[in-house]
């Protein structure tokens, strides 16, 4: 098993629906194939319509699902191309632009000025404000506090994104692929993810953070340390 492979299976321990982990990468072959599973998912996904959508709002998409208690705010935007799955409880605020296939958990927030497609969020999992979160997945109680940007393809056109391992880098077979953060992950303000960034389950990111490949406890100590080196003693 890869080194990546070994990541995946760990990322996501608080899904127990069937479908729902079956959706979930877990090795090299799923996390390849996950947008067109994605696809499907929501294809399959029961029309429930139990939120509340602003009359102000611009829906041009499909929203398959809404729970109880979901809200979709005024000025938010539901792109033409978007087919939107929304947990019960959670929030799409104002400004916000959703794109392609989006599926978002209960009590998940979908925070002002974010940009989201082709992604989804856990249970309570939250994206602050001005948020780029595409091709991504982020873990149940999982935080992004403002101004992230979660990218998602390399500047040179075409190029296959590659997972950096401690031992040299993996070959995913896709051109998009985003963030894979694990349940409980936080992320600091301004914080930059390379394509194919995963964070381990439960750790805290400090702000300006810069995240290449695989993140682990050490290798979140190591960004503590020059957080701390750069502005100021350890409290």
């Amino acid at each position: 098993m890869s080194e990546v492979e070994a990541a995946l299976r760990e990322l996501w321990p608080s899904v127990t629906d069937d479908a729902l982990r079956a959706l979930l990468p877990h090795d090299l072959d799923s996390l390849r194939d996950f947008y067109p599973r994605l696809q499907q998912y929501v294809h399959a996904a029961p029309r429930k319509s139990e939120g509340t959508i602003d009359p102000a709002a611009i829906v041009r998409g499909d929203i398959l699902s809404m729970g109880p208690g979901s809200v979709i705010e005024a000025g938010a935007v539901i792109h033409e191309s978007c087919r939107l799955i929304l947990g019960p409880n959670s929030r799409v605020r104002a400004g916000s632009l959703l794109r392609d296939e989006v599926v978002a958990g209960a009590g998940c927030l979908i925070g002002s000025h974010c940009d989201v497609a082709r992604s989804v969020l856990l249970d309570g999992a939250a994206l602050g404000h001005s948020i780029v979160f595409n091709d991504s997945i982020a873990g149940a109680q999982s935080l992004l506090s403002a101004f992230i940007g979660a990218a998602n393809t390399h500047l040179t056109p075409g190029k296959e994104v590659s997972i950096r391992t401690a031992t040299g880098s993996v070959a995913t077979g896709r051109k998009y692929l985003g963030a894979l953060l694990g349940d409980g992950v936080r992320i600091g303000s301004t914080a930059s993810l390379s394509p194919g960034t995963i964070v381990m389950p439960g750790l805290t990111i400090p702000s300006g953070a810069i995240l290449l490949g695989i993140i682990d406890a050490s290798r979140r100590e190591q960004l503590m340390h020059d957080f701390f080196e750069r502005w100021g003693p350890r409290p």
